[in-house]
């Protein structure tokens, strides 16, 4: 079974004339024809969550992935079961055959129910996204209620709480060292309770999710999601994704292919190869599992820089090796056995 996740958080920030981040219906409430792309990093280390005004937050140590997430926002009536979710106005779609609906008023974004192949619910008491206009220390929380139905359970009660914070201002920090000014940080925390099958089918579902939002896109520079069910049956899970708008720009900033690091896994020692043709100085950081620097190494400036390193002082685990040249940096997992 998917997770069961709210994603109801699909707005984002500007400036108003004052330069004061802020959410407005107008400027940003999703429509038809959205497309939300992201695209997968991952860390070894502790992320910088940290909440409150004037906040720096670095996430440049994260390494990239492969996966890559479209969400589109198209018309209610051109889903399979659109019908179903009296009310709404917008729907999104995963592309995996998940349907989220929304209903938009004068003052409100509101979720109005998840179809999903395993499990959909379908809220009478709609869960509210938004209530325009939304500045830092903005805090609203909802409770929904409605009915889940599996093909496999039945039907039963829904119900959950939501809790939107706009928790945090300051600059966000991306891999390859892109930096954005003037960030919004939003913290939701979203809890839902399903019981199926007379009651012998319950699972609670606990999304918390942290999104950093510039004014320079509509959606997200970058979302951490954090994800835990309980009851019949036990899962926990964490993503990272960056608006694919920006993730591209960041391969700007990034060293060429001709960088390779080995061997990997490695024991004793690690090889650094890579073109240098500006000449431009050579810096190695290790990282460890909590994002500590546990190691430097400066390599020069050749042209060409091949420089074994000795690691054999670190204990066997994940780190990641970055490897910054001028103004360019990768970052790359390294398993020491």
């Amino acid at each position: 079974m998917k997770k069961i996740y709210l994603s109801i958080f699909a707005v984002v920030l500007m400036f108003s004339a004052q330069a004061q981040l802020s959410l407005t219906q107008a400027f940003n409430e999703p429509v038809v024809g959205d497309v939300n792309t992201k695209m997968a990093f991952d860390s070894v280390g502790v992320l910088p969550l940290n909440t409150g005004a004037n906040q720096t937050w670095d996430f440049s140590s994260l390494a990239g992935d492969t996966i890559v997430d479209v969400t589109t926002f198209t018309t209610v009536a051109s889903t399979p079961n659109g019908t179903n979710y009296a009310g709404s106005t917008l729907a999104d779609s995963d592309g995996q055959g998940t349907y989220n609906y929304y209903k938009s008023t004068g003052t409100q974004y509101e979720l109005v129910g998840i179809d999903d192949p395993n499990l959909s619910i379908n809220l009478s008491n709609t869960a509210i996204a938004a209530i325009w206009p939304i500045t830092m220390g903005y805090s609203n929380t909802d409770v929904f209620s409605g009915t889940a139905t599996s093909s496999q359970a039945g039907s039963g009660p829904a119900t959950g709480t939501i809790t939107t914070v706009a928790s945090g201002t300051g600059t966000l920090i991306l891999p390859g060292g892109a930096s954005y000014a003037n960030v919004l940080q939003v913290k939701a925390l979203q809890t839902v309770d399903v019981s199926l099958g007379g009651g012998f089918f319950n699972i609670t579902v606990v999304n918390t999710d942290y999104t950093y939002y510039h004014s320079s896109q509509k959606f997200p520079l970058l979302t951490v999601s954090y994800s835990e069910i309980s009851g019949v049956f036990s899962n926990s899970s964490a993503t990272i994704r960056i608006n694919s708008y920006v993730a591209v720009g960041l391969k700007d900033l990034k060293l060429d292919n001709s960088f390779t690091m080995f061997p990997n896994p490695a024991k004793a020692n690690l090889t650094i190869k890579l073109q240098n043709s500006s000449n431009a100085n050579c810096t190695v950081d290790i990282l460890n599992a909590i994002g500590q620097i546990v190691q430097t190494n400066s390599l020069g400036n050749d042209s060409e820089i091949l420089n074994t390193i000795s690691i054999s002082n670190l204990t066997s685990g994940m780190y990641l090796v970055k490897t910054t040249l001028g103004n360019k940096v990768s970052v790359k997992k390294l398993i020491i056995e």
